[in-house]
């Protein structure tokens, strides 16, 4: 399979993912926002699975998430567009090594926290992304191939998304109310970690 439909392919279980869970996102939103994140994922995924699939990889999924932000809309829509058009911009040519994606990933993350001006415990999608992307090059500089380093650092973006439940939201919406957002998990690290998932089922899957 060439890297291209490879892509489409993470898109489309993206999409598969978040329409499956967007009752349980909305549900998370509504305790500290007004319950719309799972509305607003699916509305993204949608447009980026019918955004231009031509060129490379990485062209896939930059393309990808410009659709998202457009059809998003709301802070997650600019935050997870801009996310994904910084990740497939990553993506340069070939990509053929777990570094090469690690590269990408830190790059998109970064981008991620200066947009939404965010950092590791404030109760945001980044709290699942920051572990896992740091398991990741973990597992990238031992030598792991892109699907075993993804599926290696699962567990750590795991147990950063459930860490949000303990948190105090710091930004967004949920941060207006403060204290009635802790004991619920982020709607944000939630939706990132199913298409986290969700893609290192398809990586697994095809390229074992």
């Amino acid at each position: 399979m060439d890297q291209s439909t490879l892509a489409a392919q993470c898109i489309d279980a993206a999409l598969a993912i978040i329409l499956e869970k967007e009752p349980e996102l909305a549900q998370l939103d509504s305790v500290a926002g007004d319950g719309d994140h799972g509305a607003g994922m699916a509305r993204g995924f949608r447009a980026a699975a019918a955004a231009d699939r031509t060129g490379t990889a990485g062209q896939v999924i930059a393309k990808a998430g410009m659709a998202f932000s457009d059809a998003a809309g709301g802070a997650s829509g600019a935050l997870v567009g801009m996310y994904l058009m910084t990740l497939g911009g990553g993506l340069q040519g070939d990509v053929t090594t777990a570094i090469q994606v690690h590269s990408a990933l830190v790059k998109a993350q970064d981008a991620l926290m200066k947009l939404g001006k965010a950092k590791l415990g404030d109760k945001t999608m980044l709290d699942t992304l920051i572990p896992f992307t740091e398991a990741f090059g973990a597992q990238a500089g031992a030598g792991a191939t892109i699907p075993a380093a993804w599926g290696g650092a699962l567990d750590a973006g795991r147990a950063g998304m459930e860490s949000t439940k303990d948190m105090v939201a710091a930004r967004g919406r949920s941060a207006v109310l403060k204290e009635r957002s802790l004991g619920t998990q982020d709607p944000g690290a939630t939706s990132v970690y199913y298409v986290l998932r969700a893609v290192g089922e398809v990586l697994q899957r095809e390229c074992p």
